[in-house]
């Protein structure tokens, strides 16, 4: 563990030596639970730092989140809760044309029916359909890390990513989650780099 620890704090310095500059980000996602239909909303502010093109870390963010259900689950309960992320993420180019990117961190959940650690790992393509416009596809794998059960969640993500400049991108997604969650849900991400 030690070993991992000390490879990963170096990988991270050389990053940072070729640190490209800061941005924040807003995100805002609906989330349906198709089982309930319950409505989830949370709106998330991500401080991060972007690093050159050429690094192994493209990028590393911090997600802060606030979310609440629409209405009391079955239990009469109105779920609701925070959750801190560090995301980090390595992009990579396959064609001119077409760019991969693999994305993951761990977070904790704090909710009012139990807080616990959490971990995901999201591969995904990106295809250039125009000079500033992308389509997306991913999926990503989320697990409890602490042995919380019925947090395992597979998503496929699709949508665009918009390019007005090169400090300001917006990216509309759909996404459908099974396992032990059966979602649909809409995400608005807006990013400004500095």
């Amino acid at each position: 563990m030690k070993n991992h620890v000390i490879a990963l704090s170096l990988w991270l310095v050389c990053g940072l030596a070729q640190a490209a500059g800061p941005l924040i980000g807003l995100e805002y996602e609906s989330e349906r639970d198709n089982n309930s239909g319950i409505t989830n909303q949370s709106v998330d502010v991500v401080p991060g730092w972007e690093f050159d093109e050429h690094s192994i870390i493209s990028r590393i963010e911090l997600l802060i989140d606030r979310n609440r259900d629409s209405r009391a689950g079955a239990d009469g309960v109105l779920a609701k809760g925070n959750k801190l992320f560090l995301r980090l993420r390595h992009d990579g180019e396959i064609t001119e044309k077409l760019d991969y990117y693999i994305r993951g961190g761990v977070g904790r959940s704090f909710n009012n029916q139990g807080s616990f650690n959490y971990a995901y790992v999201e591969p995904g393509i990106e295809y250039e359909l125009a000079e500033r416009l992308e389509w997306i596809l991913a999926i990503r794998e989320t697990h409890s890390i602490d042995g919380t059960a019925g947090q395992h969640v597979t998503q496929i993500r699709t949508g665009a990513s918009f390019n007005f400049d090169k400090k300001n991108e917006l990216e509309v997604l759909y996404t459908k989650g099974n396992g032990d969650e059966n979602t649909r849900s809409w995400v608005l991400e807006y990013v400004h780099r500095f």
